[in-house]
């Protein structure tokens, strides 16, 4: 297990890649601000349940984090959100490069579960035999058809019935965002051309980071280098905490809060809603997946009575 501290992007240079024969297929980068449980559980998914032993590089900005079970700890500095994201995203890259020199990088955000391997190396199977491709990810679209049914204007009807049209032929005019890549989840290949993009990008006040990410890749490999995770896609609302087709799990909330009777059932928006009482939180799909090798840390999730010590300074709904 190595503890490296954060490098200074700025002045590091292009990361310099290490001589290990042979290459690793894939590296895990994963990043974790303030969800220290989330960031546990899913290390033990992937150390003790992935049939395919990928190293993890865990760059954390949390100071009481303590070890797990990754192989490489990079300490970071916090920054605020969005900084914050990229300057986690581009530690864990580097680091991994640098110690490991993968044909892959995995990026995954802590609180961002995927129960199943092969899922994943169908991607990367995919990007091998498609040479061109530079990137698997999801866009971090919005599909609007569900915001216009809760309208119920007349406008909005039509805008519907129009969407019911270009749908079947092929039209997503109705999901808005679409030049956008999620940063939470993604394959990258190893390319120098990676980094001298990743590094360069510059957060816009106006934008997201995801839309950032998405401008300074194309800018750098052409939109022929993305193969699309399209089981995720549009990613909001539906795809956005879960997304059963590539069992992923990025709930915030640790288990499924009962509705209060002031809290509609159909769907409109509600001060503190995000979905914590509609989906299953990280404790019930976790119980029902049911993995062969239960760590310590799913062990406490699994049994706790009371999940207020889980991830206890983030954000939950």
């Amino acid at each position: 297990m190595e503890i490296r501290n954060e490098v200074d992007i700025a002045t590091a240079g292009l990361p310099v890649p290490a001589t290990v024969t042979p290459r690793p297929r894939v590296v895990v980068c994963m990043t974790n601000h303030e969800r220290p449980d989330c960031a546990r559980i899913n290390q033990e998914i992937i150390k003790l349940n992935y049939a395919a032993p990928w190293p993890i590089v865990h760059a954390c900005s949390d100071p009481t984090y303590e070890p797990h079970m990754e192989d490489v700890l990079v300490r970071c500095q916090p920054r605020t959100i969005i900084y914050g994201a990229l300057n986690l995203l581009q530690q864990s890259c580097r680091a991994a490069v640098e110690i490991y020199n993968p044909q892959y990088l995995l990026h995954i955000e802590a609180d961002t579960w995927v129960f199943n391997q092969e899922i994943i190396t169908r991607y990367i199977d995919l990007l091998d035999r498609h040479p061109e491709a530079h990137l698997a990810a999801s866009t971090w679209s919005t599909d609007q058809r569900p915001q216009w049914r809760r309208l119920h204007h007349p406008f909005a009807k039509v805008k519907l019935g129009l969407a019911s049209i270009a749908s079947a032929v092929g039209n997503d005019f109705y999901v808005k965002r679409k030049h956008t890549l999620s940063t939470q989840f993604f394959i990258a290949r190893n390319d120098p051309r990676f980094f001298t993009m990743l590094d360069a990008v510059q957060p816009t006040i106006d934008n997201t980071l995801e839309y950032d990410f998405y401008q300074g890749f194309v800018k750098e490999f052409d939109k022929r280098g993305i193969i699309h995770i399209k089981e995720r896609e549009p990613v909001h609302p539906d795809n956005r905490h879960w997304c059963p087709a590539l069992t992923l799990h990025a709930q915030h909330w640790p288990e499924q809060l009962p509705r209060p009777a002031d809290v509609p059932a159909d769907g409109r928006p509600h001060p503190g809603v995000s979905g914590q009482y509609d989906i299953p939180g990280k404790k019930e799909v976790l119980a029902a997946h049911g993995f062969k090798h239960v760590g310590p840390a799913m062990r406490q999730l699994l049994d706790a009575s009371d999940t207020s010590y889980y991830n206890p300074k983030a954000k939950r709904y």
